[in-house]
């Protein structure tokens, strides 16, 4: 082993003392210790991933960013999974892509989107973005996701797509979006940043429309910093 090496070695194993010394939680204790309701969850090998980054001078996505979106893809189950820089641009790139004139019988400005009328800004801009039209339905109580009761009111000649987020990590109901989408060969976008890990029939939310897309913003379940990513299987 070269000097270097265990130079480098040295620097981690201080690196995971500084954590135990410096980040270490103490355990919780029922009836006294506080219970957050949100927080940063690590141990010392974020901290050794970043540091070895840094030493690798490594200031843009390099290995690790290729090993994560492999991982991410296989853990997820889909064949594409496209790194961009935070949520709404997952979004902006989902809904462009689908716009793309490449694309047979993609959309086009005046088109119109389905969208749940409560919900996150960066769901409705991109389609605003792209001279898209944004067709509001009602949420419901209870999950607070799009209502499927309205789809068909919503219906037109000129609807497109239904995009939608899953609200707070409560999947919406992918058996009656993906059926209406079907039978109306429309594209659908899910908006899964709130919701990675949530499942509807055992399988993944973010997995059933053309996109899904992820936020990896620190206020959600697993964070890059920052950053985000668009995901697809689809060759449409």
């Amino acid at each position: 082993m070269t000097d270097s090496e265990n130079l480098r070695r040295s620097i981690l194993a201080q690196v995971a003392d500084y954590y135990r010394q410096v980040h270490r939680e103490n355990a919780f204790q029922p009836g006294q210790s506080r219970v957050q309701y949100a927080g940063r969850v690590f141990d010392e090998r974020e901290l050794q991933n970043m540091v070895g980054a840094a030493l690798d001078f490594w200031l843009t996505a390099g290995p690790e960013a290729e090993q994560f979106e492999e991982q991410l893809s296989r853990i997820l189950g889909v064949r594409e999974v496209v790194p961009v820089n935070a949520g709404s641009s997952a979004n902006l790139v989902a809904v462009t892509a689908l716009c793309s004139k490449r694309l047979r019988n993609g959309m086009r400005p005046g088109d119109e989107v389905i969208v749940p009328a409560a919900s996150f800004p960066t769901t409705v801009n991109p389609i605003i973005q792209n001279g898209l039209v944004p067709v509001f339905v009602d949420s419901r109580l209870g999950d607070y996701n799009l209502d499927p009761d309205y789809l068909e009111a919503a219906l037109s000649e000129r609807t497109r797509a239904v995009m939608f987020a899953h609200t707070l990590g409560n999947p919406a109901d992918m058996d009656v979006l993906t059926e209406f989408v079907r039978r109306h060969d429309q594209f659908l976008i899910e908006d899964s940043c709130d919701a990675l890990g949530s499942t509807w029939n055992d399988r993944q939310v973010g997995t059933f429309g053309h996109f899904g897309n992820l936020s990896f913003y620190p206020a959600h379940h697993i964070t890059t910093g920052e950053g985000a990513a668009a995901l697809t299987s689809s060759r449409r």
